[in-house]
């Protein structure tokens, strides 16, 4: 079952997506968090990248369940879903922690687990 976050976790949630739905990127917001001393969500000191991405495609921010999960919701949203979405479009095209550094997609891509994927790579980077 999905919970939603109570306040102040809520309200760090909404900043988190409008933010983004304003362009700025995951890692700016990430060191202004710490920065200001926002705990993550697990309760530590250090957001990552992959929670603050998460937190911007998570749908129960807008009242509805994830894909994987039968239940039906019962929730108000937290954002408005045309934030949520200005959010995702957004990171649309700078949408991984190598951002708009494409030589970085391309050696992660190049030496990763996929090395032999090189053409997929070079297509995903321009």
């Amino acid at each position: 079952m999905t919970q939603l976050p109570l306040e102040p976790q809520a309200s760090v949630v909404r900043e988190i997506i409008s933010r983004v739905a304003q362009g700025q990127g995951i890692q700016p917001i990430i060191r202004e968090l710490e920065g200001r001393g926002v705990r993550a969500p697990r309760g530590g000191p250090r957001w990552s990248w992959a929670v603050v991405h998460d937190i911007v495609h998570n749908p129960a921010y807008i009242g509805k369940a994830a894909a994987d999960e039968e239940e039906r919701v019962a929730w108000t949203p937290l954002v408005p879903e045309r934030l949520f979405f200005d959010a995702q479009r957004s990171l649309d095209g700078s949408d991984g922690p190598t951002g708009n550094y494409p030589a970085l997609s391309l050696l992660l891509c190049a030496i990763g687990p996929f090395s032999g994927m090189v053409a997929g790579c070079l297509q995903a980077v321009s």
